[in-house]
């Protein structure tokens, strides 16, 4: 709601100031060939171009780092799956019941948070600590060196990196001040060309609408990248809903051998 808000407001003041600069403040032929077109439109137009391209690089940093760390934890989930068959089936088939409760914690309790406040969930955090009983309890499994344990431990301490990971990227946006610099320039931006068309000029008011629209859909999208789990761009939870699929597979994959 408040980001919707803060949009309406920018395009008001795009529109506002695109009305008043044709009614009552346009720029004169002097000043248009002078001080405004040599300093203050190019001035305003980097600082537009500057932070509106340093806030889609921040948004897509992000977008890819969560991603990255998405993938890193149904990957170690996965790897600690597939490591319980070197073990005793009762304690086998308890880490597995646990990581099965994890991850459908992260897919159905942490996500909507993560969405909403840019949180995780207590659930989440609960099972993972009831994985991390169930793995400290494995016993030395048929090998009897403890490497087997040693890498399930390892496993664990992977899935619970990527979870501090994710719950970094749920806060991660672009900073306040880089969307307020860019709206700001790009009102400006939006309006110049208004006040500098001369009366009549039916085809300087087609482009200068049309730079007025091309501009408020860049700071449309700054405004809606949001952090990584929401907005235009966002991970959903179907890689953990892939890799609780794959659990069954994996069920079968052992249980045929």
């Amino acid at each position: 709601m408040l980001t919707l808000f803060l949009v309406l407001i920018v395009l008001i003041a795009m529109v506002g100031g695109a009305l008043l600069a044709v009614g009552r403040f346009r720029v004169d032929d002097e000043s248009s060939g002078g001080a405004v077109s040599v300093v203050v439109a190019p001035c305003v137009l980097a600082l537009y171009l500057a932070s509106a391209a340093m806030g889609v690089v921040i948004g897509w940093e992000n977008f890819t780092g969560a991603g990255d760390g998405v993938t890193a934890e149904v990957g170690a989930a996965e790897s600690l799956y597939w490591s319980t068959a070197a073990f005793p089936e009762n304690e086998a088939e308890a880490v597995r019941e646990q990581l099965r409760m994890y991850m459908t914690a992260v897919a159905e309790k942490d996500w909507p948070l993560m969405r909403g406040s840019g949180e995780l969930s207590p659930e989440g955090e609960e099972a993972l600590a009831g994985l991390a009983a169930s793995v400290r309890e494995l016993s030395v499994s048929d090998t009897g060196d403890g490497l087997d344990r040693l890498t399930a431990r390892q496993e664990l301490a992977e899935l619970s990196d990527a979870r501090i990971e994710r719950a970094d990227a749920a806060e991660d946006g672009i900073p306040s001040l880089l969307n307020a610099i860019a709206a700001l320039s790009a009102i400006a931006v939006a309006v110049l060309p208004f006040a500098m068309i001369r009366r009549g000029s039916s085809v300087a008011y087609f482009w200068a609408a049309a730079n007025l629209v091309f501009v408020f859909a860049t700071i449309l999208l700054l405004f809606y990248l949001g952090n990584p789990f929401n907005g235009a761009l966002a991970h959903d939870a179907g890689a953990i809903q892939e890799s609780l699929a794959g659990f069954d597979r994996t069920d079968t994959a052992l249980s045929s051998q």
